[in-house]
Order: structure tokens, then sequence, then C-alpha cells
């Protein structure tokens, strides 16, 4: 049992490693292109103009489904820069968060 949580712990690292990399790509991409600091261009889609847009532009229950999950994100967020400090349940409740899944579906929605 030991042997397969230590296994699975190494995996999880190695597969963060390859999801931070691409992540690092992508920021570097949209710096490239946008020739702007990654933090400048973040701030944009979170204005309060931004917000009150996209309001209007998905169907109405997904727009309650993305506030929703930027209240429960918002609550663990100081934490997220340290894993550690986050309690069990408070990972838990990280992993219901779906608001990638929302905003890739408030992305592709009709304008």
């Amino acid at each position: 049992m030991v042997a397969e949580v230590e296994e699975t712990a190494l995996k999880l690292i190695a597969d963060s490693m390859r999801s931070y990399s691409q992540i690092l790509k992508a920021v570097a991409e949209i710096e490239e292109a946008s020739r702007e600091p990654f933090d400048e261009v973040l701030k944009r889609p979170f204005s309060p103009e931004k917000l009150a847009e996209m309001r209007n532009r998905p169907p109405p229950d997904l727009y309650a489904e993305f506030a929703a999950s930027l209240f429960k994100l918002t609550a663990v967020a100081p934490k997220l820069q340290n894993l550690q400090a986050l309690t069990t349940e408070e990972k838990k409740i990280s992993n219901e968060i779906e608001i990638a899944e929302i905003m890739a579906k408030i992305a592709a929605s009709k304008q």
C-alpha cells in the first residue's frame, strides 16, 4: 500500500511538472503576442466591465455556475500558492470548482 501511494505521488509530481511546463510556454506565447506581462493581460477578463459583459454572453444558467465557482475559488485562492496550507477538506472543495470547464464553455458561447 505504501509503495502504491509513493508511486502515485511520483506520477502526480511528474504530471504537475508537465502541466507547469505547458503553462509556462503558453504564458510566454501570450506575453509575446500581447507585448505585456501576463498578469496585466490576466486582469482584463476579470475586470468589472468584462464580467458585466460576460453576464450577457452565455446562457444565464452557465453564468450562474461561473459565478458560484468564482466565489468558491475566491475562498481558497489565498492558499493556492502553498498547497500544503490547504486542509484536506479544502483540497477536496478545490476539486469541485469547475471554473476551467465553465470558462471554456463561456469562451465558446456565441457573443
